[in-house]
């Protein structure tokens, strides 16, 4: 069994605990919010958000190593017009999770490894003010089960 359904848990539960004043989604949002984390969510509806490769090490039938990208959006908008404020905000949402990441990477053993890996800036003036989004991906290695 993919190990896909149980990282994304665990990963929604920990965004929650180390952000407790931001709205953590799990996948697309259906409400905009000042401060918003999506995990599993590209910024496109109906896009898909996890890649999985599944791969047999050396002679083993058993289990499958499984690798996979889960991409997630965080944003900021906060009615301001100063960009360097917002996206100083978005950065730090991200790299509080970053932090929980490299803190636990197995995600309590849920799976072999996280890490993020790439990150992916846009930022904006709106009608609503300056908005910071950073689109990132979640690198997973573990085990199938």
């Amino acid at each position: 069994m993919s190990t896909v359904p149980a990282v994304l848990e665990a990963l929604v539960a920990a965004a929650r605990r180390v952000l407790p004043d931001v709205q953590v989604v799990d996948g697309q949002p259906l409400a905009a919010s000042p401060d918003i984390l999506c995990i599993g969510f590209t910024g496109e509806p109906g896009e898909p958000a996890v890649e999985s490769t599944r791969t047999r090490e050396q002679v083993t039938l058993d289990p499958d190593r499984e690798s996979y990208e889960i991409t997630c959006l965080a944003a900021v908008l906060r009615g301001e017009t100063d960009t360097a404020t917002v996206r100083a905000l978005v950065y730090e949402m991200v790299n509080v999770l970053a932090d929980e990441l490299a803190t636990d990477p197995t995600l309590g053993g849920v799976c072999g490894r996280t890490q993020i890996t790439t990150e992916d800036l846009a930022q904006e003036q709106t009608t609503k003010g300056a908005q910071a989004v950073v689109r990132f991906v979640i690198a997973v290695d573990a085990w199938t089960y």
